[in-house]
């Protein structure tokens, strides 16, 4: 551990719920401050998983939620998320009966609660617990770190978790904590720098451990912009789907305004894992409310509140910047603006998700008939029953067309060609033989859609005069992907999942060349071309 993180501050106790606990505090205690040799020395690496690995998003299909017992959260949280859900509570053999008595008696529904039998130190499961992840073949597995904190039970949850589920647990020797990380689901990853100071490595060993073990080929990181003690993203940022953020803004006299504002403008200037420029929400503090640190379980979020008059424009942020979905406030005297109902809580991500993993089609589009393409995969225990792409025109009927697979789990339909200035909407929509549904965007149609107009102009999504391209060689190709184009071009490659394989820039030739190693799957890739303000698109298919 580095000075860096010696100077969080000591919280004051906080008693649990039930009263039979003074929990410890998400900082440090100052006897764990004499203990911080003792941290990545509770367990060793393992190897990472093979290939192909993917990190999902929050904003997932989950089954349950799990929280720690003793609690440091209301019950009526709880009692929402059992009527609703799984909740899946952390608890030592010899507190499960008093717990288990005590959620009854609190009204939670026990029908929908299961125990995880271990030890604990602390409430932060969000800090200390497992991340799922996806693997190549459609399962599931676990990724697991030195959590920052000396806390030897805390530190080996994910494996006592991956024990009792039957999930394989992938190990680094990276530190690390849950609440300074949001994943986009697509090999995209935020955090603070905090990730990059309590680790001795250099900076680009801390990259590749994210890439090794998550499939993280996009790791952003920010300067904290909250004069804080914590350093946390999940502070001042919520991920809502792969490409709308959630970022706190506070008033112009806080100290935190200017650096808040800046990153706020730095994201909305970033390409999302989909290409196009993050969509930017905000809400709204006084400074003391975090109401970004809530849980995003599926079509809920669980937003934290203060009782104040900020409370209700906050809701009304949430629900504009997620339409359809459900904003359910929780107020919990403890709650605090960088400690809340995310730190307390984590998702626990479907063990047999459908994946539909698509990448929006550019926003402008030529007159005629749009391929619509998504990486589409069950979990080996279960088989695809069907897949179409719905769409509509000028808000009209949705016509649905059946999708067929072009290789390696990716399917497509065409939109047809529709007249100059139509605007079109869609989203896809699978279900599996073991009745799970999933669509894209998540939550389709009751959420909002994937769009673009038809421009007899061209194809550009920033809405402005396309790259200039020539693509040399054939399309299906099988061995390179070469382009001609002006130098300087930006040249990026994403499979049929939005991850990005390959980035170049055109030198004096204007030469772009991709040429994919022997483990690159057939299927269709897409080429991204970004000189100056202008960007374009093209699809290829590589055949082996």
């Amino acid at each position: 551990m580095t000075l860096r993180s010696t100077i969080l501050s000591v919280s004051a106790a906080e008693m649990s719920v039930c009263g039979n606990e003074e929990l410890l505090p998400i900082g440090f205690t100052s006897e764990e401050l004499t203990r911080l040799d003792e941290i990545g020395t509770y367990q060793d690496a393992t190897s990472p998983p093979p290939a192909g690995v993917r990190n999902p998003g929050e904003f997932e299909p989950s089954t349950g939620v799990m929280v720690r017992w003793p609690l440091g959260l209301p019950y009526d949280f709880l009692v929402d998320v059992s009527n609703n859900s799984e909740l899946w509570v952390i608890c030592s053999s010899s507190q499960q009966a008093s717990a288990s008595s005590a959620l009854s008696s609190a009204g939670v529904n026990m029908s929908n609660t299961d125990f995880i039998i271990g030890p604990t130190n602390s409430i932060w499961v969000r800090d200390y617990g497992p991340w799922f992840i996806v693997l190549a073949d459609g399962t599931q597995g676990i990724f697991d770190y030195d959590y920052n904190r000396p806390r030897p039970d805390d530190d080996l949850i994910p494996q006592v978790i991956g024990d009792q589920w039957g999930i394989p647990v992938y190990i680094s020797d990276i530190v690390h904590t849950g609440g300074n990380y949001m994943s986009g689901g697509l090999g995209e990853a935020m955090s603070t720098n905090l990730v990059y100071d309590e680790n001795s490595n250099p900076d680009s060993w801390v990259d590749q451990q994210m890439e090794d073990y998550l499939g993280i080929t996009q790791y952003t990181t920010f300067e904290d912009p909250q004069s804080t003690y914590i350093d946390h993203i999940d502070c001042w940022s919520k991920m809502l789907s792969p490409d709308r953020i959630m970022v706190l803004q506070v008033p112009p006299s806080s100290p935190d305004y200017a650096a808040l504002e800046a990153v706020a403008d730095l994201i909305a200037a970033s390409p999302s894992p989909y290409g196009h420029p993050w969509n930017v929400f905000r809400v709204f503090s006084s400074g003391t409310e975090g109401y970004v640190n809530g849980l995003l379980h599926n079509d809920t979020y669980y937003m934290p509140v203060w009782n104040t008059g900020n409370d209700s424009p906050a809701e009304v942020a949430f629900t504009e910047a997620l339409p359809g979905y459900t904003v359910t406030p929780i107020y919990y005297g403890e709650f605090i603006n960088t400690d809340a109902l995310h730190c307390r809580s984590r998702n626990v991500i479907d063990q047999y998700m459908l994946q539909v993993l698509h990448t929006p089609v550019d926003t402008l589009q030529s007159a005629y008939a749009v391929n619509i393409t998504a990486f589409i995969q069950p979990n080996p225990a279960n088989t695809l029953a069907s897949a179409s792409v719905f769409y509509r025109v000028d808000s009209g009927s949705f016509t649905e067309v059946a999708m067929t697979p072009s290789g390696s789990n990716n399917y497509s339909a065409d939109i047809p060609a529709e007249p100059d200035g139509s605007f079109v909407e869609y989203y896809i929509r699978a279900e599996d033989s073991s009745g799970r549904v999933s669509a894209h965007p998540q939550y389709a149609p009751g959420t909002w859609f994937n769009h673009y107009t038809v421009s007899a102009a061209g194809v550009s999504s920033s809405g402005v005069s396309p790259v200039k391209t020539v693509m040399l060689g054939t399309n299906p190709f099988s061995s390179s992907l070469v382009f001609s184009g002006e130098q300087g071009t930006s040249f990026s490659v994403y499979d049929g999942t939005g991850r990005m394989v390959y980035n170049s820039v055109a030198g004096e030739d204007g030469l772009m060349q991709w040429t994919p190693d022997a483990s690159t799957a057939s299927g269709v890739y897409f080429a991204k071309f970004v000189l100056g303000s202008s960007v374009s698109t093209s699809r290829a298919v590589l055949l082996r």
